[in-house]
């Protein structure tokens, strides 16, 4: 079953950037019970991230657009990166998250490149650079160097979904693992 990166929420039809548009149609923003539901996390931990700066602070109990990406993002890089390291990432993509000014681009805009990326029929750690500099192509950068910035981010941050796909089917195999040997002897317990 393959889900929205960050998600929950199983793959329909919609590109990554539709998937964020429909989330906040008709609304001015999700609240902590709609984040926690899509993209499985504990308020704690949405709490303990925008206490640390990983994420903008909700207007009126109401996460953006922009912030809801974020927190995709970072729910995606949490099981193979530390969160020092995903905040050093995001900080050398877009800086301050409570400021606007110092963004290379905006995260729901990251969000569907990382999307339009890993649902490409050819997406794999061989062709992640190829796929980066296609779905970047048309970037419009607003300081010198940020397309680079923007290009790295990219390729990190997919080679950390792939590390993390690779995780789940090790423990998957782990899982499935019989506790008998191939002689019938009880290895556990």
């Amino acid at each position: 079953m393959r889900v929205y990166p960050g998600t929950t929420i199983t793959r329909s039809e919609l590109s990554g950037k539709q998937f964020l548009n429909a989330l906040f149609l008709g609304t001015n923003g999700l609240v902590m019970q709609q984040l926690k539901e899509l993209a499985g996390v504990t308020t704690p931990a949405v709490q303990n991230w925008v206490s640390r700066g990983f994420v903008q602070r909700p207007i009126n109990k109401r996460y953006s657009k922009d912030a809801t990406a974020r927190i995709f993002i970072i729910n995606v890089l949490r099981n193979t990166m530390s969160l020092e390291d995903i905040k050093k990432l995001l900080v050398f993509v877009n800086g301050n998250p409570e400021s606007r000014e110092d963004d290379i681009i905006p995260e729901s805009e990251l969000y569907s490149h990382f999307c339009e990326i890993v649902f490409d029929e050819e997406f794999s750690y061989k062709t992640v650079e190829i796929l980066v500099k296609r779905v970047t192509e048309n970037f419009k950068e607003k300081y010198q160097g940020s397309k680079q910035r923007l290009e790295k981010a990219l390729e990190i941050i997919c080679m950390n979904h792939l590390a993390n796909n690779l995780l789940n089917k090790s423990q998957e195999l782990l899982d499935s693992v019989e506790t008998n040997n191939i002689f019938g002897q009880k290895i556990f317990g």
